[in-house]
This record gives C-alpha cells, structure tokens and sequence, in this order.
C-alpha cells in the first residue's frame, strides 16, 4: 500500500533482529515509506516516529489522528480543481497524495504520454480514490506519536536505552526529487531544515549507534560501520545491494535466484545449415531465464521479460532468442529487453538474424496482443566499448551515444528502427544476402 524502496527481505531481517528488544518504546527517524513500522507491527512495541517530507507526514499524522493539515496550492485549483473535493484533511487526503506520486509529474508537460497519464487519472478518480481509501482504512499499522522534524534535533531527544531502528537518507536531496511534484501542488507547513551533509550523515549514525540496542540498512557500504555488518541483501539481479548493520543480529545474505526450465529443442550447432522457413515460440520465464544463463554476456544484468520468444529454423532447431517489454514513454514501442543467437555456429553474423525477426510482422503482432496497444516500432540499449554496436548497425537507426551507466563498458548506444515492414521470410532473405554466409572451414 505503501510506496517504497527497501526491499522485502528487509522486513524479516528488521522483525527478526527486534524480537530480542525489550518491550516498550521504538525510535522511527527518517521513517520514509513506514517499512519499518509496518514491519515491528503486532510486536508489542510502542511506535514513534519522524520525518520532513509532505508525503510521510501526511500517513504519520492520519496514523496519529492529527489532523493531515495539506491543501491544494491556489496556483494548481485551475488544472486540479477535480481533487478539491477528495482533501478532507484526513484519511482522503493521504489517499489523495498516494496516488498523486504517480501522476503528478505529467501535470502541466508536454507530451503525449503526459496527457495521457493524467486523462486517465483524472477520468477514473473517483474510483481510484475510493479504493485507495478503502485499502488505507485496512491498515494494521499503530503509531505512539509522529512528529515532523529534523532528524538531528529529534535524535537528541531520544532516551538513549531505548531501541532506534532508521534508514536515513545517505546521498543528498533524493526525498526532496522524490516528492518534489506535491510540494509544486500542495500547500502545508513544511519544516525549515538544512540537507544533510557528509559530517551530518556521520553525526547521525553516532546517535543511532549509541545505544545497546539499534538497526540501520543503506544501499551504500559504510566503511565506518563494518565491525556491525549483519547482512547483505540484493534481491534482483539489477538491484542495488543494501547493507545491513545492527548492534546485534544473525548474519544474513540474501541473493536473487532464478527458476529455470529445460528447453528440449534443439539447436543449430556447428556444421548445421541454416534452412527455411523461420518460425516463432513463445516461452516460459524459466526457459528463457536457462536460455539466457547459457548464450548471454554475462557481464549484462539480466531482467524480466514481459514477452520471451524463441527463433527456429525450418528443422525446428533454436537459432536464438528475443525478449521485449512495452515502452514506459512511448505507447507504440516495444523495448528488446535481450536479444542473442546460439553458439557456436558456422554463422558469425547469427544475431543479425534474431533482431531481424524481433522486427519482423509476426513479432510485432505477438507483441500487440502480449501488451494490448498497437506497435510500430522497437527500441533498445547496448552496452559497448565500441562507438557503435556492429549486431544493430544497418538493422536500427542510433538515437544517441553516451557514457556507459554499467561498468566494463565505455558507451551507452541507444537505437530505435521501425517494425513489422518485412515478414520473417523477408528476414531470411535480407540476412542471407548481407550475413548469412557461413565460415569457411578447411581440413588438412
């Protein structure tokens, strides 16, 4: 119900290592998205907690019975006159802030998409509100007091036996990005504070730490804390790994883990011919998730597939595999989460035929019944020490050149190109002309 961050088996580790607290008063600073309130819930503690951002303000003060205190800037009742009536300073405020973080970032911008986005919002409020209502007015969660302050000032007036647990903020003005699109909307009496700075985030952590009994986790190491390391967690492959540090607690180390399934087709090999014509399979997640342990870079982080499909040959034999998502930003796209050939072969240019038939009419019909809209058109990302990615050069256009987000690799290559303007006999056919020429072997 909650938005968050902290990943789940956060949760197990934070209710696990408090059931050796003593009963009685817990210290919440920085209490966020109330991860941690929701997971001491029904422990038997009493729960304080305190922040400055508007959205966690506006759950702890309705949790507390105070009232929420937010109202709608006059600047923004032009364009959002339509929320005036959901703001009742309690419960239907909160509900309205919830769902505002997902669209209130569209609200004035250009774009088709934005439009869009707040359209939808706005023609189906009054449902969505309701049931945001109903789901927050289930919650189990109980607060002893919240209050809205600087976490330097409150931490000096925790007693120092009782129990703090925190995630606080450990890089600059991430909660202030973060809801920066209410505090544009939404009026109320925000806390005068200063970010925290480095000196200030090690002040901070001397004040948790000063106690016999604390918990605190970030997705950075901190060299200062290692002799507490009481656990590691990376739940996703692509996920940030967030570091656990406790007073006192069992070591744990959480990592991802993939089903996987056999896939008992079988594979072009070397000294196979290629022969027409091609077809197209959809697959599980856990044969994709085999096929991609066993052909992929390993050096690219793998992720969930919203569609995975094989390509086979006129025998029936794998020739490789694409995998797409639809765009978040543009509605008639399909991103290529994965594209790769098996090996080895006797072809070297294998691959161009897989993007090939991730653009072909066949996949561009699998795609729109997968993602319900219509596609016109494919994306994707390479990762490469090269300025250009020889496996998409002459099939997509190269949208735009950068430094690489991933490390081991130089640039980040983003290309884009048309779909379904040939058929998957038409790719056959390009590829044979172009690439398809097998290696030569001799023998002695």
């Amino acid at each position: 119900m909650f938005q968050g961050t902290i990943p789940g088996p956060m949760r197990s580790i934070v209710r696990e290592t408090a059931g050796s607290w003593p009963r009685g008063p817990v210290y919440v600073p920085c209490c966020g998205n109330f991860t941690i309130e929701r997971s001491l819930a029904g422990m038997g503690f009493e729960l304080h907690s305190s922040d400055v951002s508007i959205y966690t303000s506006a759950v702890g003060r309705w949790l507390t019975r105070q009232p929420v205190g937010i109202r709608l800037r006059e600047e923004s009742r032009g364009e959002l006159a339509w929320l005036a009536d959901s703001l009742d300073d309690g419960v239907g405020t909160v509900a309205t802030l919830m769902l505002g973080t997902r669209f209130l970032a569209s609200v004035g911008r250009d774009g088709l998409w934005h439009e869009r986005v707040v359209r939808s919002y706005r023609d189906q409020w009054k449902a969505k509100h309701a049931e945001t209502v109903e789901r927050l007015s289930g919650s189990d969660i109980e607060l002893a007091s919240y209050e809205v302050g600087d976490v330097r000032s409150w931490l000096q007036r925790v007693p120092r036996e009782a129990p703090v647990c925190s995630f606080p903020p450990f890089y600059g003005g991430g909660y202030e990005k973060l809801y920066e699109p209410l505090e544009a909307h939404f009026a109320w009496d925000a806390p005068e504070y200063e970010p925290l700075s480095d000196a200030d985030v090690v002040d901070v952590l001397g004040a948790i730490t000063d106690r016999p009994y604390w918990l605190t986790a970030s997705n950075h190491d901190v060299p200062e804390l290692h002799p507490y390391l009481r656990g590691v967690i990376k739940a996703t492959p692509r996920a940030a790994p967030f570091y656990v540090y406790a007073s006192e607690a069992r070591t744990r180390i959480v990592a991802p883990r993939q089903t996987v399934e056999p896939v008992k087709a079988p594979r072009l090999r070397e000294g196979d011919e290629l022969v027409g014509p091609l077809t197209l399979s959809l697959l599980k997640p856990g044969q994709f998730n085999a096929l991609r342990s066993r052909y992929l870079n390993p050096r690219i982080a793998p992720g969930a597939a919203n569609l995975a499909v094989a390509v086979r040959d006129g025998g029936g034999r794998l020739l490789g595999v694409f995998a797409m998502a639809p765009s978040t930003f543009t509605p008639d796209e399909a991103y290529v989460l994965s594209d790769f050939a098996v090996a080895p072969t006797d072809y070297p240019r294998l691959s161009k035929l897989i993007v090939l038939a991730a653009m072909s009419a066949e996949a561009q019909l699998l795609c729109q019944r997968a993602f319900s809209r219509r596609i016109r058109r494919v994306a994707t990302t390479a990762f490469s020490n090269n300025p250009v990615s020889m496996k998409y050069r002459g099939l997509l256009r190269l949208n735009k050149r950068g430094p690489s987000s991933e490390d081991g690799w130089k640039f980040q290559l983003q290309y884009q190109g048309a779909m379904g303007r040939h058929t998957l006999a038409g790719a056959l056919e390009i590829w044979a002309k172009r690439w398809g020429a097998p290696t030569t072997k001799t023998g002695v």
